[in-house]
């Protein structure tokens, strides 16, 4: 499995939940470049997977112009969600190349949780970075970074 984890562009303070944060026009700008160059590296992706959140949604729609693929919301990729949860959720899929769209903290402990084996030390993945990881199968310590985008 091939498993690109994206973290969302950068999002305004100017809303009325943490939930409904949308992309700030410098974050849509950034996502749009850094997936433009990096097209190849979407390639086989059928499903993108990402957080309820409106940020998440914005971000996943930037990828789908880059790589028509389904969306698929889903309420395990918010910020506080459980790493090994997610990677429980990862077992169960049967895609070779997937995307998942996320935010901090809970992207830059699954980077930690899948390549080193633990969560002592979280990626630090800014806005926009994304994290390509090659896995034989999704569990802790099992994957390998392959590239880090930013």
């Amino acid at each position: 499995m091939r498993l690109l984890l994206l973290r969302h562009g950068e999002a305004s303070y100017t809303a009325p939940s943490d939930e409904q944060r949308q992309l700030t026009d410098r974050g849509r700008l950034q996502l749009q470049q850094m997936l433009r160059l990096n097209a190849a590296e979407l390639v086989g992706v059928e499903r993108i997977v990402h957080s309820p959140f409106v940020r998440t949604c914005q971000t996943a729609d930037l990828v789908r112009q880059v790589q028509p693929a389904e969306l698929l919301p889903l309420a395990l990729l918010t910020p506080e969600s459980s790493p090994q949860r997610v990677l429980d959720w990862l077992a169960e899929q049967a895609d070779d190349v997937l995307i998942l769209v996320t935010h901090q903290p809970l992207i830059g402990s699954l980077v930690s949780l899948l390549c080193e084996g633990n969560l002592t030390r979280p990626e630090p993945m800014l806005p926009g970075a994304m994290a390509i990881i090659e896995l034989a199968f999704p569990a802790a310590g099992l994957g390998q970074l392959q590239r880090l985008l930013r």
